[in-house]
């Protein structure tokens, strides 16, 4: 998969976040979406990094698009014109899929699920240790003053995030 990253476009979302956020906290991404937009227009120098990301985005929602699905006329996956994913980077249209692609793409798919479960049951633990500890201290209204007082919260390196520090 191609990653584009560039620390001003960060920065740049990072202001549009700060500045739509509501006193609640809550971020709508129309909102979102639009004040980033119009801070790119402001940023000439940024166009190359822009079309970068564009790209990039363009390219997983291709692909994202062209995965395979199930098919209610043929109850299969294949259709012709879908892309098999075999990592690395490489992409096949599924008519030209090879033996080896077809078993190349099937373990990718198998690696993945199993990291998307696995990450999952670590959010549904997160969340179920959260949620008693709400109910056992009902004084906390908010997630920080939990974590920092019940979870020993401390503001380390974002590093480990793939966030920028400010």
């Amino acid at each position: 998969m191609i990653h584009v990253s560039s620390p001003a476009l960060r920065k740049i979302a990072l202001d549009a976040a700060e500045q739509v956020t509501t006193e609640t906290g809550r971020i709508h991404t129309a909102d979102l979406h639009e004040a980033i937009c119009e801070r790119l227009r402001q940023h000439k120098e940024l166009f190359e990094a822009t079309i970068q990301k564009a790209a990039a985005g363009m390219t997983r929602d291709f692909g994202e698009r062209r995965s395979p699905r199930r098919h209610r006329k043929t109850g299969g996956l294949y259709h012709p014109e879908s892309i098999l994913r075999l990592g690395g980077g490489i992409w096949v249209w599924m008519k030209d899929a090879t033996p080896t692609d077809t078993t190349q793409w099937g373990r990718l798919s198998s690696r993945n699920t199993v990291q998307i479960i696995t990450a999952e049951a670590e959010r549904q633990r997160y969340v179920i240790d959260r949620m008693d500890a709400f109910r056992e201290h009902p004084s906390f209204e908010r997630l920080a003053p939990l974590e920092e007082a019940v979870f020993h919260y401390q503001q380390g390196t974002l590093d480990d995030l793939a966030f920028d520090e400010t």
